[in-house]
């Protein structure tokens, strides 16, 4: 019976639109091969932990957010304008695991 070595990492996701408040930010974390390695949800547009085990060697991981975006003044209307914003953010990792850090920069 042969067993694979872990390897760990730990994504710390940060999300950029300016000027806007941010609401259900979705995250799928893919390595290389396109193969989904991890989930996180923002609810807030606040920063998420995403953690991350596998036995395949990684060596890059991508982040994809999409969610929703209102403008500076959302809490002076009744119906505030939303707008659907996504972006993406690849990182170069070692195959060892570890702590990584990146900001999506979202656009409309």
């Amino acid at each position: 019976m042969a067993g694979g070595v872990t390897a760990g990492f730990t994504v710390y996701v940060q999300f950029f639109y300016p000027f806007c408040f941010l609401y259900n930010l979705h995250v799928t974390i893919h390595d290389q091969t396109g193969r989904v390695v991890g989930t996180g949800l923002s609810p807030d547009g606040s920063m998420i932990i995403i953690p991350i085990r596998t036995e395949t060697p990684i060596t890059s991981l991508t982040a994809s957010a999409s969610g929703s975006a209102s403008g500076p003044l959302a809490d002076y209307f009744a119906n505030p304008p939303v707008w659907f914003v996504s972006g993406s953010s690849t990182i170069p990792v070692e195959v060892t695991g570890g702590n990584y850090w990146l900001t999506i920069v979202l656009n409309r």
